[in-house]
């Protein structure tokens, strides 16, 4: 077990703990009524078991080398849409918000085609809308696209 494992667990450890206070003045609630506080705790509990799992296992020193160079700029685009995604989606509203979003993560994350980027954008941006403002009743931003009346 190499000493980055042993960090990255006591790290994943730590930030469990401070996630489960957080999430739980925020009030967790119960399994049948959940509050605010409910899926910070759960993430808590995996991210805490996850990084004990990471501290204690057993392995060797030995580490294969990577056969494909590290994938930063996708992954540092991936980062800066989210972060984006979260700056505008009360300005621009959650339709527009989340296909923008996933446009940019299938076209440069993924690699996927201009085409298949956009078809899949709208599909899921409009079905997560429906799933989540009409049939489960989330109040959604609106942002600057006009919605039908009881959307």
């Amino acid at each position: 077990m190499t000493k980055v494992d042993k960090f990255v667990g006591m790290a994943a450890i730590f930030g469990a703990i401070l996630l489960a206070i957080i999430g739980w003045r925020l009030d967790p609630g119960t399994s049948k009524l959940p509050g605010p506080g409910f899926f910070p705790l759960l993430i808590a509990c995996a991210m805490g078991s996850l990084g004990i799992w990471l501290f204690v296992r057993p392995g060797s020193e030995e580490r294969l080398l990577p056969t494909e160079p590290p994938r930063w700029r996708p992954f540092a685009i991936a980062l800066v849409s989210i972060l984006g995604y979260a700056m505008v989606l009360l300005d621009l509203g959650y339709l527009f918000s989340t296909f923008a979003l996933l446009t940019v993560q299938l076209r440069w994350v993924e690699k996927r085609s201009w085409a298949t980027s956009l078809l899949i954008a709208g599909i899921a941006s409009g079905l997560s809308l429906v799933v989540f403002r009409v049939i489960l009743k989330v109040p959604l931003p609106v942002g600057f696209i006009p919605l039908p009346k009881g959307w």
